[in-house]
C-alpha cells in the first residue's frame, strides 16, 4: 500500500557549505539603457487562435521592472489592456501610432515593423 500524494511533496536540501550560492543569485539581469540608446520595433500580429490584432514592441534592454513601468504606461497611454513576455511589450488592438507616438516622447528611438 503506498501514501498518496507523496510524489507531490517539494523536497528542501539544507547546507552549511559556506561558498554555495543559488544559480539564480548568479543571473544578472542588464542596467537599463538610457532611451536615447535605446531602438525599438513597433509592429502589428495576429494571434494563432482567433486572428485577433495585437501589437508588439520589441528591442528593450533593460531590468524587468522598468518594461513593467513602461507597459503600464503604454496601457493607460493608449487605452488598452497588454502585457510583458520576456523582454517584449504586447498590447491588445492596433495602437502602434499611439504607441509610436508615446515612445517618440519619452526620448526612445523607435522603427515601425516590416511586414
Amino acid at each position: 500500500m503506498s501514501v498518496k500524494g507523496m510524489n507531490d511533496l517539494d523536497i528542501t536540501f539544507y547546507t552549511d557549505y559556506p561558498e554555495f550560492e543559488y544559480e539564480y543569485a548568479s543571473i544578472k539581469e542588464p542596467k537599463t539603457l538610457p532611451p536615447e540608446q535605446q531602438t525599438l520595433i513597433v509592429g502589428l500580429d495576429k494571434r494563432k487562435m482567433d486572428g485577433a490584432l495585437m501589437t508588439y514592441i520589441t528591442g528593450f534592454v533593460g531590468r524587468r521592472i522598468d518594461l513593467i513601468k513602461i507597459e503600464e504606461e503604454l496601457q493607460g497611454v493608449c487605452h488598452t489592456c497588454g502585457s510583458s513576455i520576456m523582454y517584449d511589450i504586447v498590447l491588445k488592438g492596433d495602437v502602434r501610432k499611439r504607441a509610436f507616438v508615446y515612445l517618440r516622447s519619452r526620448g526612445y528611438r523607435v522603427k515601425f515593423a516590416e511586414n
